[in-house]
Formats: C-alpha cells, sequence, structure tokens
C-alpha cells in the first residue's frame, strides 16, 4: 500500500512539473518540413511566454548560422515570430529558438527543416 502511495505521489509531481513548463506546440516551418524556403518562423507554444527574453536564429544543419531573426511578430501570449531577410538556398537547416515562459521557466530548442527546388 505505501508503494502504491509513492508510485502515485511521483507520477502526481511529474505531471505537476511538466505542466509548468512552456512547450512548443506548433511550429511554421513545421518540423523536419520540406518545400519551398520560408519567409518567416513562428512558434506556438504551450502557454505565455515573455517575447522580450525569446530569440531565434536560422543555422546551417552543421550549427553554422545563417541568420538571428528579430522578433516583430507577437500574435498572442503563446506565440511569436519574426521574418527571414537572407535567402535560404536548397539544403537542410535548423530553427534554433529559446524563450521564457511567464512562470520563469525557460525553454530552447530546434526545429529541422529543408529547403528544396520543385521542378
Amino acid at each position: 500500500m505505501v508503494k502504491a502511495f509513492l508510485l502515485l505521489g511521483a507520477v502526481v509531481s511529474m505531471a505537476t512539473a511538466t505542466m509548468f513548463h512552456a512547450e512548443l506546440k506548433s511550429s511554421i516551418p513545421a518540423r523536419n518540413s520540406s518545400g519551398a524556403a520560408p519567409t518567416s518562423v513562428s512558434l506556438t507554444f504551450s502557454e505565455p511566454v515573455k517575447v522580450a527574453l525569446s530569440r531565434i536564429s536560422i543555422l546551417k544543419a552543421d550549427s553554422a548560422l545563417v541568420e538571428k531573426l528579430v522578433i516583430k511578430e507577437k500574435k498572442d501570449a503563446a506565440t511569436f515570430g519574426a521574418p527571414i531577410t537572407k535567402p535560404l538556398a536548397p539544403g537542410k537547416y535548423l530553427v534554433s529558438w529559446a524563450t521564457v515562459s511567464d512562470d520563469g521557466h525557460a525553454a530552447k530548442g530546434f526545429i529541422p527543416f529543408s529547403v528544396v527546388v520543385r521542378k
């Protein structure tokens, strides 16, 4: 019985801990997408984030910096984005992002995508 309560407590603690972190829900470009070069990046999180403490960059697949984006778009408290001003040649890229949720928890990640020429 004690083991059951300890297990239940651990499960509740893990579920509660994940509720307090902003998680990326969706992005443009989408993870592992392939197509024409995107003209902007848009990120939507599971909770409000602090745009002033956020960053977005475009990297080549080898992590070489292509462009640090200037965040200009804030659709709502959980969605923000930025235009891509440099042309992207066909190849593999990463969107590198970092943000801070309204409650102060930091989150960061990468979104791989490919630019291809359609024939």
